[in-house]
């Protein structure tokens, strides 16, 4: 089993949820300590590992931003 070394949020993006705007995260990925893909974590499995290791976003595609 590989050990993990960081997360990465892979999907996100602006909304507003019940009127407040939001940074809604809808996929994250589980690299190793070399930062490679393990794999694509479950989100409501994930929360409690935010806090335990490093995360970086990926950088959107979008030209507007």
């Amino acid at each position: 089993m590989k050990k993990i070394g960081s997360l990465e949020v892979s999907k996100y993006d602006f909304e507003f949820v019940n009127g407040k705007p939001k940074i809604v995260i809808s996929m994250v990925k589980v690299l190793d300590v070399d930062g490679k893909y393990i794999k694509f974590a479950k989100l409501e499995d994930v929360l409690p590992y935010l806090s335990k290791y490093p995360i970086t976003f990926k950088e959107l595609q979008d030209e507007n931003i």
